[in-house]
């Protein structure tokens, strides 16, 4: 599962360039032509863009990605991990959370269906064990595995999906300590938002990588998207290349994406079942018909073996599957 270091990410866009941009920023796209805008910045500590090609108006775009600024802003204050404000943080701190923001039911909704896809692999509560994890790395750059198993075994009780309650007028946790993490979905979740949003604004073409990739249309030149997946082993190498429809979204989780110690053993993707930074690959890219089931299904599969995907594939022919051994 992911956890409250921002996940890092192994897409990249194939003969196109973005250009050295920092910050939250509205600019003209390096390399692109004059009717396409680049918003660039940070939501929920992942790096973002929103690359929108609008011929008609550029005022009109600049005032769409405005919206969706906004809007990415909005979502934060109810997910974020960071934030001592947000719905969230209140949740993890109080053990209910009354009233919540109707935003929340999406995303939930999507973690039952992603944790019943990956066997139970998917499972949000993972927090007290990521926070176990860290403490111990803290201590111990270099903590034996019966070090890492005596320090999780506690923290494992304090995790259960199933231990979550939820209604319109409250969520809930029905044991003591446990705390909940929404960064294996809520990037996705963002990332399908503000699709939607330039959809209903009018657009046509747009790519939208908020931590999740989501194609809008299809490329100003009259193609599909096209991405490249890193390779997993060798930097600068690619595992894969795919194309994005119209609609379509990509994502990828990797176990080398956060390491919490120089020899990687610890890192960010906890298997619920163990407790355990343990994958069964060293990545997994899932293309699906939302960036909110490609974040979550690329977090929790990635602790499935071939016959289990074999089935994830079986009981959903519209995804795509590419794993890294």
């Amino acid at each position: 599962m992911s956890a409250p270091l921002p996940r890092r990410r192994f897409l990249r866009i194939l003969a196109s360039s973005i250009g050295g941009l920092s910050g939250a920023a509205l600019l003209r796209a390096t390399g692109s032509r004059d009717d396409t805008c680049l918003w660039r910045g940070y939501t929920l500590g992942a790096e973002g863009t929103i690359r929108l090609h609008a011929p008609a108006s550029r005022a009109r775009a600049e005032a769409a990605l405005e919206r969706c600024f906004r809007e990415m802003r909005r979502l934060e204050s109810l997910f974020s991990l960071y934030d001592a404000r947000s719905e969230l943080s209140r949740l993890n701190r109080d053990g209910r959370l009354r009233d919540p923001d109707p935003a929340w039911h999406d995303p939930l909704a999507a973690c039952d269906r992603a944790h019943r896809l990956t066997e139970g692999r998917f499972d949000p509560t993972i927090q007290p064990i990521w926070e176990t994890l860290t403490r111990l790395a803290a201590a111990a750059p270099s903590p034996t595995p019966a070090a890492i198993a005596e320090a999780t075994a506690e923290a494992r009780a304090r995790t259960g999906w199933h231990k979550l309650v939820r209604d319109r007028c409250q969520i809930a946790f029905t044991a003591p300590g446990m705390r909940l993490t929404l960064n294996g979905i809520a990037q996705g979740f963002i990332t399908d938002r503000i699709t939607q949003l330039l959809r209903e604004a009018g657009f046509h073409s747009a790519l939208v990588e908020l931590g999740e990739t989501r194609a809008l249309g299809t490329h100003p030149e009259g193609r599909p998207w096209r991405l490249g997946i890193r390779d997993a082993r060798t930097p600068g190498a690619l595992f894969d290349t795919v194309h994005l429809a119209d609609g379509q979204a990509l994502a990828t989780s990797g176990a080398y994406g956060t390491p919490l110690t120089p020899d990687g053993r610890l890192h960010h993707l906890i298997d619920p079942r163990s407790g355990l930074p343990q994958t069964a690959w060293r990545s997994l890219s899932v293309l699906a018909p939302t960036a909110t089931e490609a974040d979550a299904l690329s977090t929790g599969a990635i602790f499935l073996s071939p016959d289990s995907h074999a089935r994830l594939r079986a009981a959903r022919p519209d995804l795509r599957l590419l794993a890294q051994a």
